[in-house]
């Protein structure tokens, strides 16, 4: 009987060891299998809003903003939203502005933090028209006043003569480099009238160059001067600010070149300008007068009394011989 309780006694032992050792084993693995997986991140911000429920409105401090009429500005700049939990807030402004057009504009700048609460707060943004320029008044040019030879009165005024009312441009009496924008009404209703009256005879008449401004004057004396050498150049071309074409007053008819002389639209202008305003300006054998060689094609006008007087009866007198002045560059 001994013998048998033993048996039992070793029997439970072991089963109860057993027992032990696999709960052992099961522990082990579990805890293995558990450490395996990869544990969520902490997230302090769900913690934040579930330990902590957030009510107070962003606080906006901005003032009223001036600025002058065409003037830019970023307003977003102008304003700054403090929270009392995010460091960071959206800010917003809302209403409509022109900075072209003056007046005051009533805005409002809304800054709204993580958790939906929303902070206003109104601004006047005052436009201010600009202040227009004054205009400075010119002082104008005192008149230098002078007397020809001949007893003419004439003067000069911001760089333009005048002798006896008649716009003088020559070598001695230049013009300002901002002087001009074509030919006068009176220049091309009288040329268009004298053009009606040649036809009529069998001629016809046109302006192969007109207007010319100080630029263009400039370049085509320079390009003379290059070809032919200044002295030479002198003597058919005038110097910018010195041309007559400037004027205005003054064109080249049907051809600037002497293959137009004697022909017999050259010889209907020299008998019949003058009764529309217009001289031979450059006539034959009056160079020492005049600084220029003949052109049977520049003809100016100065008004039908005048022309009248210069023509003479088709013995041109130059502007230079009658009021008694010089062409002679200084």
């Amino acid at each position: 009987m001994k013998k048998q309780s033993s048996k039992l006694y070793t029997l439970l032992v072991f089963v109860v060891a057993f027992a032990m050792a696999f709960l052992v084993a099961l522990a082990i693995i579990y805890e293995k299998d558990v450490f395996k997986k990869k544990k969520p991140p902490l997230n302090t911000n769900k913690l934040l809003k579930d330990s902590f429920k957030d009510t107070e409105a962003p606080i906006i401090s901005a003032e009223n903003i001036t600025i002058t009429e065409g003037d830019s500005l970023d307003l977003l700049y102008k304003a700054q939203a403090e929270d009392n939990v995010d460091s960071f807030v959206s800010l917003e402004l809302e209403g409509d502005y022109d900075f072209n057009k003056p007046g005051k504009y009533k805005l409002i700048y809304k800054a709204t933090d993580s958790q939906g609460n929303t902070g206003s707060k109104e601004i006047v943004l005052t436009i201010k028209e600009k202040e227009k320029e004054t205009p400075k008044k010119e002082i104008p040019a005192a008149k230098e006043y002078f007397t020809t030879s001949k007893g003419f009165s004439g003067y000069t005024e911001n760089g333009i003569t005048y002798i006896d009312g008649v716009l003088i441009a020559n070598k001695t009496y230049g013009l300002p480099e901002t002087y001009g924008n074509g030919l006068t009404k009176a220049t091309e209703s009288a040329f268009n009238e004298m053009k009606a009256a040649a036809i009529t005879d069998g001629i016809s008449l046109w302006i192969c160059s007109g207007f010319r401004s100080y630029k263009t004057q400039k370049g085509l004396y320079n390009s003379y001067v290059n070809r032919d050498g200044k002295e030479k150049a002198d003597t058919y071309s005038a110097r910018a600010g010195h041309s007559e074409h400037q004027t205005g007053l003054a064109m080249d008819i049907n051809r600037a070149s002497s293959s137009f002389n004697d022909t017999p639209a050259a010889n209907w202008l020299s008998n019949n300008a003058y009764k529309y305003g217009f001289i031979l300006r450059y006539p034959d054998g009056k160079t020492s007068e005049t600084g220029y060689k003949f052109e049977s094609w520049h003809y100016r006008y100065v008004g039908v009394e005048l022309a009248t007087v210069l023509y003479n009866n088709g013995d041109w007198i130059t502007l230079e011989d009658y009021f008694g002045i010089t062409s002679e560059y200084k």
